[in-house]
């Protein structure tokens, strides 16, 4: 039986990863199979930003990764050290795009950087 995982995109449009994680009100949600097949957009999640001007609301940073939990990766342009420790804390990997991507190319990124991992920990 195939497993699956889900990535999580801060993307205002669903097309491209364009927003800060504190600042998102959705995320894109794909599913990709264990054997690297899809990703397939299964829903778009909205959320209350837990950055409000230049401050942050634990409770509603406590909601977005509660949102998230069943995500294997979160993408965004830029995750603050408090809510990559928060995803973390959910077993969530926080990854940053440093900049506007389609969502389609990050996706694909992160499919290479998890089977190096899986590589990884099969050898190791």
């Amino acid at each position: 039986m195939c497993m699956s995982y889900r990535i999580a995109a801060a993307s205002s449009d669903g097309v491209q990863i364009d927003r800060h994680f504190g600042h998102a009100e959705t995320f894109s949600i794909f599913e990709v199979e264990e054997n690297g097949q899809g990703p397939a957009l299964k829903a778009r999640r909205a959320v209350s930003p837990p950055c409000q001007h230049g401050s942050h609301d634990a409770q509603a940073m406590q909601a977005v990764t509660a949102a998230l939990a069943d995500c294997r990766y979160v993408l965004a342009e830029a995750i603050g050290g408090g809510a990559a420790a928060a995803l973390r804390a959910r077993g969530i990997t926080p990854l940053e795009t440093e900049d506007t991507m389609p969502v389609a190319q990050a996706v694909q990124q992160v499919l290479v950087y998890e089977r190096r991992q899986h590589l990884h920990r099969r050898q190791g």
